[in-house]
């Protein structure tokens, strides 16, 4: 493309400037959003949840009730 004259090394630099800013501007879109519920961690993939997920899941469930507010539960969905 260099070789061509279709691109050169000011386009590269405006591109990469240009990218990296849509891609900080999406970071921090993305960051203000609420996080997703931690029960969904469970979900969505088993019709059944396993046995081994539904115990994994009764130790998250007691353990945000028991040091939830070690936490920052507000930046979560409920």
């Amino acid at each position: 493309m260099l070789r061509k004259g279709w691109w050169d090394e000011e386009q590269e630099k405006g591109w990469r400037k240009s990218s990296r800013k849509m891609v900080l501007e999406s970071f921090s879109a993305a960051e203000r959003l609420p996080k997703p519920a931690p029960q969904l961690l469970f979900s969505d993939v088993y019709r059944e949840l396993p046995l081994h997920l539904r115990r994994q899941r009764g130790a998250l469930q007691r353990h945000l009730r028991r040091y939830g507010q070690h936490y920052p539960m507000e930046l979560f969905e409920t």
